[in-house]
């Protein structure tokens, strides 16, 4: 009598009470307790080239060893099945010139007493099935990494809302890496982790979580990410539900790193309300400035008709000088719109910059620390000793304002391409994000007895030189003031 098995569709039949059985489809080896091979199919022998004499040891045959796998803490599945009496699958790699992989089916054979007395293997070459899932895979990451854009974060989520995939940009934008965030239920991450760096953290995640719900589409979702740990950053989001495919029921996320645009769009309408105001001003300045001019020659007038010892003479000289003060006025608003030029010659900003230094330290006070730093190959640009003075006095005027405690001056100067770049940075109060749009703007201050004329005469001089200025400021970390001269070509 014959007991039949049906296994992968390979017929096998073992006799009642006999330990072989025949297999013509696939290498068959019986092995017994002692781990010898006591029977090979011809598959097996064409398999492993042995045509030798039975029994030989099965870890010689298939691994040409000299001892039982196991010895040396190599799992070998053929002791499980020995030892629980059940069958078992394995998947077996074989290293060679070419990758081969193996399903090896054990099963238990046993004796006339019910005891395991061997085990017949059964190898089924899965190499073909293997590469066509390795190839699959690699398209699959191929596709993945078609989504791995510079300044482009993205995740994918499945029908859970579980994120799958994450482009490394997520870093960057968010402080998140890969290994956090798979796996993540995106609501959670939306909600505690990303949201809270928005500038309209409540109005971001309910917009988001409600296409979320409704399995809508988010398109042209503009999102202010604040500079609190990171740098400010401006991104575009997009949001697309997953129709079909593997992960049916899902999304796409993508945010678009859009800061260039961004600080591109605001330089432009700084300079487009600089221009308005810078023609403003300008008319302003001429009418007072011809009010002031009556107003001096009369004064001049009455002193002359009552003579020096006259005693309304005082009040007069007085007078006199306010509107000194005021023509001061005048003249730093023409600086602002350019109308008040300084004669310009080459000069070496690294020999100014450097025998400016005890002036700066005088400016800037005892309670700054003062660091000073410029390379020692001369940088020549176009402007005049005074309009340099009075940018560099100006900022750091402004420094030592925003340090009322003392505090850290970093100065510093060096080469970028065709310009020279002057850097001021302090360890102060820092500005307001509402306030950086306006810090130019003639008149804006936020002290107590500030003119508010400062930084819009830096602008002013900086423009007029052929500059660009521009400001990073964290608050209560400090504030950088970058100036971009363009370099000298004799």
């Amino acid at each position: 009598m014959r007991r039949g098995l049906d296994l992968m569709g390979l017929k096998i039949e073992i006799p009642e009470g006999a330990l072989y059985v025949e297999c013509e489809a696939e290498p068959l080896l019986v092995i017994d307790r002692n781990f010898q091979v006591i029977y090979l199919n011809e598959k097996a022998r064409e398999k492993y080239a042995y045509h030798g004499p039975l029994p030989v040891p099965c870890y010689r045959l298939t691994h040409e060893l000299n001892h039982p796998c196991s010895q040396e803490g190599e799992e070998c599945p053929l002791r499980k099945v020995l030892e629980q009496g059940k069958a078992t699958v394995c998947i077996h790699r074989h290293k060679g010139e070419e990758l081969l992989y193996e399903k090896i089916l054990a099963l238990p054979v046993r004796d006339s007493r019910g005891e395991v007395a061997g085990i017949v293997e059964i190898l089924v070459d899965i190499s073909s099935e293997v590469k066509a899932e390795v190839e699959a895979r690699a398209r699959a990451e191929s596709l993945l990494e078609a989504l791995e854009v510079p300044r482009v974060g993205a995740f994918i989520l499945d029908s859970r809302f579980r994120v799958v995939w994450a482009s490394r940009a997520i870093e960057e934008f968010f402080g998140l890496t890969r290994a956090e965030v798979l796996g993540e239920d995106m609501r959670g991450l939306i909600q505690e982790k990303i949201a809270p760096l928005m500038e309209k953290s409540e109005e971001f995640s309910q917009k988001i979580l409600q296409a979320y719900q409704k399995h809508a589409y988010v398109e042209n979702l503009v999102c202010h990410i604040l500079p609190k740990e990171r740098p400010e950053r401006w991104v575009e989001h997009f949001s697309t539900p997953l129709r079909h495919g593997l992960y049916q029921g899902g999304r796409v996320e993508y945010y678009f790193d859009i800061t260039p645009l961004k600080n591109l769009e605001r330089k432009l309408l700084q300079a487009q309300k600089m221009e308005t105001l810078g023609r403003l001003t300008a008319g302003l300045a001429h009418d007072f400035n011809n009010i002031l001019m009556g107003i001096q020659g009369f004064i001049t007038l009455a002193q002359m008709k009552l003579g020096e010892r006259h005693p309304v003479n005082s009040y007069l000289r007085k007078a006199y000088k306010s509107s000194e003060r005021a023509a001061e006025i005048v003249r730093k608003l023409l600086t602002f719109v350019k109308k008040y030029p300084q004669e310009s010659y080459p000069i070496d900003l690294v020999r100014f910059f450097r025998e400016s230094e005890e002036l700066l330290r005088l400016t800037a006070g005892e309670g700054v620390r003062l660091k000073l730093e410029a390379p020692e190959e001369p940088l020549h640009v176009l402007a005049s000793e005074d309009d340099l003075t009075q940018i560099l006095l100006n900022l750091v005027t402004n420094a030592r304002e925003a340090m009322p405690q003392g505090g850290e001056l970093w100065i510093g100067l060096r080469k970028d391409g065709q310009r020279a770049l002057l850097e001021i940075e302090d360890t102060g109060v820092g500005i307001p994000s509402e306030n950086l749009p306006h810090i130019f703007d003639p008149f804006f201050t936020t002290k107590e007895l500030g003119s508010g004329l400062g930084l819009s005469v830096v602008y002013g001089l900086v423009k007029a030189l052929g500059g660009e200025i521009e400001v990073q400021s964290t608050p209560g970390k400090g504030t950088l003031f970058r100036i971009a001269f363009p370099l000298f070509q004799s």
